[in-house]
């Protein structure tokens, strides 16, 4: 079944980060260890979350203490999204573009804190809600972000299952 699974740009991108980080274990995905790697200067704060390139390679990340260290992280890993990914600043660009920004950094956070190099060498219960389950206590999500990214591997292998059935033999 794996072998259907097909990666987005996206979610190769972060796959190629993280190897070049040497993220191979959930343990890794902290905002110590990435922001350490990354040179990141990382700030708590009583303010919003949010993330600063002072100039080009020095970056700066602001994370709300007031949430719970899960959440911090997740916050992190957003805004790490626009640091890597995203330029130009935001006020001035049209709404669909600063749209297009947040959605890739929502997408990014199911594929950097449960990245499927590291759920497809895992032994994945065969319930669904234990499987849930499992991935958030291996990689410390909420179950809610558990249940995306389950969902979205499924549609991702049932697609490549498609795409074999359909296409024409060689």
């Amino acid at each position: 079944m794996k072998s259907y699974y097909q990666m987005t740009v996206l979610e190769k991108w972060t796959e190629d980060l993280y190897n070049r980080l040497q993220i191979k274990q959930p343990s890794q995905i902290s905002i110590e260890y990435i922001s350490e790697r990354l040179n990141i200067w990382v700030h708590y704060l009583d303010v919003r979350s949010k993330a600063v390139e002072a100039s080009a390679g020095m970056y700066s990340m602001f994370i709300d203490n007031r949430l719970p260290s899960s959440m911090q992280r997740l916050e992190f890993l957003h805004a790490l999204c626009h640091l890597l990914r995203h330029s130009g600043k935001r006020t001035l660009m049209p709404e669909i573009f600063t749209q297009d920004q947040e959605d890739e950094s929502d997408r990014f956070i199911l594929y950097a804190s449960m990245p499927y190099s590291m759920i497809s060498h895992m032994p994945l219960p065969e319930q669904r809600g234990e499987a849930i389950r499992y991935l958030s206590a291996m990689f410390q999500v909420p179950n809610e972000l558990a249940v995306q990214r389950i969902d979205q591997i499924q549609r991702r292998i049932f697609q490549g299952q498609l795409l074999a059935v359909m296409s024409p033999a060689n």
